[in-house]
């Protein structure tokens, strides 16, 4: 799986330019933990929502489905082309409930910090000289961060302000499964963006 992270890795770093070490972490943490953990308060998600899915109307981006794991178990389903497609939030929103009930749950939480420890080492094996993003990014900031995000248990980090800046990412983290499901339910076409 290290040949398929390594990839997904360069893919996005190709993909986003003004990426940061900030936006690999969020990229492996999702690959590795999904949404994070089940949605507590229905409400102030279905809130959230709503207001992101205003402000992703005026974002250009053609993809609907990006993957954040190596083998794409788990993808970023971006809301200006769900809305594009005619999605509905409120069936957005359920699959968003029922993807973190899967992707949350607390007996995968162990094995998930484990992998995330381990794919943080081999991003930093990617930056060490001769490798794949040797020059890209400060390996000595990557050991500070993968060793500050460990001893935090993994815990989620935002994009970095030059990312959201320049990409304005709104989407919804979901299980392949659940995102799949939802687009088709919908009759919204869809391929997955590697």
């Amino acid at each position: 799986m290290i040949d398929t992270l390594k990839s997904l890795i360069l893919t996005h770093v190709e993909r986003y330019p003004a990426l940061e070490l900030l936006d690999l972490y969020r990229l492996l943490h999702q690959g590795t933990f999904g949404s994070g953990s089940p949605i507590p308060n229905r409400k102030t998600a279905r809130e959230w929502l709503d207001h992101e899915a205003k402000l992703a109307v005026s974002v250009p981006n053609a993809s609907l489905l990006e993957s954040v794991h190596p083998e794409g178990t788990i993808v970023r389903l971006y809301l200006n082309a769900y809305q594009a497609g005619d999605g509905t939030l409120t069936a957005l929103l359920d699959a968003c409930v029922k993807s973190s009930e899967v992707l949350g749950a607390s007996e995968q939480q162990i094995v998930a910090m484990h992998q995330m420890g381990e794919w943080w080492s081999a991003l930093e094996r990617m930056l060490a000289p001769g490798q794949a993003l040797s020059g890209r990014f400060d390996p000595r900031l990557a050991t500070l961060i993968g060793k500050t995000r460990a001893a935090e248990d993994w815990a989620s980090l935002p994009h970095s302000p030059a990312y959201l800046y320049r990409y304005r990412p709104y989407y919804r983290v979901l299980s392949r499964d659940h995102a799949e499901r939802l687009l088709s339910q919908q009759r919204i076409a869809f391929s997955l963006v590697s």
